[in-house]
């Protein structure tokens, strides 16, 4: 059983779920970017902003865990598991930072669904990571991570369709190279949301 009934491991839950509040607000930040590409670099410092703010509480947790000898679960899960709700915030930081240099005014439908696709995601990794403090709960995680999943599969539908009217259709270069680094960049969001899942899922299977 998880040993996280323990008073002094509840801080590596409330990190969790501070990180995951972060998330959902950088991809609701990026998806509303896509609606006001005008105005795009308030955006932009919000999702920067937000990834400083999730490189100091990862700091915390493995603080924490250096200090805590005995943790809710494993200290190489509680690794994976702040690391990937991190990276998630890196790779949505580097997709954004590319709005300033390579200035577009308006995105295909493809890239507006997918960037509301990665909100969704990170919606339902909020609330896994809401719920990993009990395994009662351990049935809707399961269900939310499911949800990820097939989201995931419909994000790369959408990278296709978007890439193949790129190809079919786009006849400047450097916009075709822009569009379809950001399609990529936006994918990879997607992919480590799957990946940050699939970790809570290995953790619930182990302890439950």
């Amino acid at each position: 059983m998880l040993k996280r009934f323990l008073p002094q491991q509840t801080g590596f839950f409330r990190l969790f779920q501070q990180i995951a509040d972060i998330v959902v607000d950088s991809t609701t930040q990026f998806h509303t970017m896509l609606h006001n590409l005008e105005s795009h670099q308030q955006y932009v410092n919000a999702i920067a902003a937000n990834e400083e703010k999730g490189d100091v509480i990862a700091h915390d947790a493995f603080q924490l865990l250096h200090k805590t000898f005995i943790t809710p679960f494993d200290r190489h899960d509680i690794t994976a598991l702040t690391s990937g709700l991190d990276d998630i915030l890196d790779l949505l930081n580097r997709c954004a930072q590319r709005f300033p240099f390579y200035q577009l005014t308006n995105v295909p439908e493809e890239m507006i669904s997918l960037a509301e696709i990665s909100m969704q995601s990170s919606i339902f990794l909020k609330q896994a990571v809401y719920r990993l403090h009990s395994l009662k709960k351990a049935d809707e995680i399961f269900h939310f991570c499911k949800s990820i999943a097939t989201n995931e599969s419909r994000a790369h539908q959408f990278v296709l369709a978007g890439e193949r009217r790129l190809f079919a259709e786009e006849k400047d270069f450097k916009h075709f190279y822009k569009l379809k680094d950001i399609y990529e960049k936006t994918k990879l969001v997607i992919n480590s949301c799957q990946d940050t899942a699939n970790t809570i899922k290995g953790i619930i299977l182990e302890y439950s």
